[in-house]
């Protein structure tokens, strides 16, 4: 995985956190924010505009787009930071078959509550996601702590144990 391409999508705080760990490790990746105002602001000011604003980036590691599709088109990894309530708006228009054969890191929270289940059995059931392919980040952290590089806790997990290790 490490030549691999992260997408990440997602503009919040804890999204915002875990891009700055990546791109701080010298990884560039494809940043998916909704509104393209938000973008304009972080490409001239080098920081979110919403959340964790204290904290900056190079963003010439980064490549933003307003296109989910783009980004999953783009990338080897995708990394979901959105809040459980918005997962169906932020992949919408997304092509079913379009995650088939992407490795999925979740670090959403909580059930998807529309259709009172979890984010690994919702794209299984709309994007035929293999579950081989499927991972989740989490732990009682806070993404201020992870952004400023703090002492944290957070568990990586998928069925493959090869595949976490690397």
């Amino acid at each position: 995985m490490e030549n691999s391409r992260i997408g990440i999508i997602g503009s919040g705080s804890w999204a915002t956190a875990i891009a700055k760990i990546i791109t701080d490790n010298g990884r560039p990746i494809t940043w998916w924010v909704r509104q393209q105002s938000n973008i304009d602001y972080f490409a001239k000011r080098h920081h979110n505009p919403h959340y964790l604003r204290n904290t900056y980036f190079d963003v010439s590691n980064i490549h933003f787009t307003t296109s989910v599709q783009a980004l999953v088109n783009q990338s080897d990894i995708i990394l979901i930071a959105v809040p459980s309530i918005h997962i169906a708006s932020a992949l919408e228009g997304l092509e079913s078959s379009s995650l088939k054969s992407k490795k999925i890191i979740s670090a959403v929270k909580g059930v998807i509550p529309k259709y009172n289940i979890l984010l690994n059995e919702y794209l299984a059931k709309q994007y035929n996601v293999n579950l081989e392919n499927y991972f989740t980040l989490l732990g009682p952290s806070h993404a201020e702590e992870v952004a400023a590089e703090q002492l944290s806790y957070l568990t990586f997990s998928g069925l493959d144990n090869n595949q976490t290790k690397t």
